[in-house]
């Protein structure tokens, strides 16, 4: 008698049935994890730039800004040398740096005590600064779902990044 070795086309489709069933439990909790990875990743990337900005200004004692590349947050960010304060990029002013939008599903909110273009600027020495030249201080909130990060700005200009769901006070 022969036999065959192998599996029979029943075995096989019980197997796919199994792994189907799995992948279905598990495809929301991937999405999930995505989405919180994203929005980490973008907090991170906008907490890199206000830290470049910072230093830039510092190193080479002009004041450096980091705005919004449109209307607001969402449409991306750039690092520029604004050598005549005017909060836009001009011929002759370096672009240091440039993010472009962050994923589908981010919001990035910016509560700052001037608000007039959403930007941060610092001076030379280091500290943040409005257009009057007074202390810029304030934060940026990104938002994915229910999924929250912030970065803020003190007086000094130091920035720092937080998680409001798990640093609830110091948020």
């Amino acid at each position: 008698m022969n036999r065959r070795a192998g599996h029979t086309l029943l075995e096989m489709l019980s197997v796919l049935a199994v792994a189907a069933l799995l992948m279905g439990m598990a495809a929301p909790s991937l999405q999930a994890l995505l989405q919180r990875q994203r929005l980490t990743t973008t907090a991170n990337d906008f907490f890199a730039a206000v830290t470049l900005t910072r230093s830039e200004a510092l190193r080479r004692g002009t004041p450096v800004v980091l705005l919004a590349s449109g209307a607001g947050w969402d449409s991306g960010w750039m690092v520029l040398v604004d050598r005549n304060g005017n909060l836009r990029p001009d011929a002759g002013e370096d672009i240091v740096a440039s993010h472009g939008p962050p994923p589908a599903g981010i919001a990035i909110t910016g509560n700052f005590n001037d608000n007039r273009v959403p930007h941060i600027a610092y001076g030379a020495n280091g500290r943040s600064r409005t257009g009057s030249g007074s202390a810029q201080a304030g934060s940026w909130e990104f938002r994915a779902g229910d999924l929250r990060r912030k970065v803020i700005v003190n007086l000094l200009g130091r920035p720092r990044a937080c998680n409001p769901e798990r640093d609830k006070s110091a948020c």
